[in-house]
């Protein structure tokens, strides 16, 4: 297949899709910016107000309410309002569970190939999402873990946009026969890149926009322990095969970050144990 269209390269060609508004952009719902932006303040939200909002969207309403009344919750009293459901929860588990009920919807897709790339993608972005939170309880730092759910749920965002993008090309121009080798090229090559402009134009908060930007780098901030964590999580998933690029020979105890969290080998391997288990669940947060 040739990588070349009148002059210019898929590459330029994706590009420019990526940026063009004929393209439909993956959508933060509403619901959940009006809750990141009361959230992000210096002091939580009233549970009144968190309620009200939460209840603008049926749908998701609806999921918080079964999460409150699913079987780790059993025993207790059913969940019939958006309050108590905060009131057992709390604010950042809902808001947690608001979010990947949001994203989960974005990853599938019509398109055969795609919605495979879509499928794994998701696997391995819940994955991130629990394991940075797992590890940043254990490495001391549990003030961060709502925190670390959302910066490994979104990390990888890029890739949902390009896929999306390859999608839309597909669909474009139906002689374009892209190989799977050129889709991950193209994943790998620009996922920061696009995932970094989408956090922003979501207007999520820097250090999320960060980690998007970030957790590839060679050279990091060892002092940013959101980063680092979620860093450390997504080398390990690729161990473990939870990833779009498995490489089963990384021995997370020699990367870097782990070094600069202070994550121990012993630690490393129960992480590992804890990410097979979430493979498992549908929803663990």
């Amino acid at each position: 297949m040739s990588h070349e269209k009148n002059g210019r390269s898929l590459l330029e060609i994706v590009r420019e899709y990526a940026t063009s508004e004929q393209l439909s952009l993956p959508v933060f719902p509403g619901v959940a910016v009006e809750l990141q932006q009361i959230m992000s303040e210096d002091e939580l939200p009233p549970i009144d107000q968190v309620a009200k909002i939460i209840s603008k969207d049926q749908a998701l309403a609806s999921q918080v309410l079964k999460l409150s009344n699913s079987a780790f919750f059993s025993g207790l009293n059913k969940v019939r309002t958006i309050r108590d459901a905060l009131m057992r929860l709390g604010i950042n588990q809902v808001f947690n569970c608001l979010v990947v009920s949001s994203q989960r919807s974005l990853y599938s897709s019509r398109d055969v190939v795609i919605d495979k790339y879509l499928k794994e993608l998701w696997k391995h972005a819940l994955a991130t999402a629990i394991g940075t939170k797992w590890l940043l309880k254990k490495t001391g730092y549990p003030d961060l873990g709502d925190e670390g759910f959302l910066a490994g749920l979104l990390h990888d965002i890029g890739k949902l946009l390009l896929l999306r993008v390859i999608e839309h090309l597909k669909q474009d121009n139906a002689e374009l026969d892209l190989s799977e080798v050129f889709i991950s090229e193209i994943l790998e090559s620009m996922h920061v890149e696009q995932g970094y402009n989408l956090m922003e134009e979501w207007c999520i908060p820097l250090n999320y926009c960060i980690v998007a930007r970030d957790h590839h780098l060679e050279e990091f901030d060892p002092s940013d322990v959101l980063l680092l964590a979620v860093r450390v999580v997504n080398q390990v998933c690729r161990k473990v095969g939870l990833s779009l690029k498995p490489e089963n020979h990384i021995v997370p105890a020699t990367l870097p970050e782990a070094h600069a969290l202070g994550v121990k080998e012993i630690m490393l391997a129960e992480l590992e144990i804890a990410l097979e288990d979430a493979a498992e669940l549908e929803l663990a947060i």
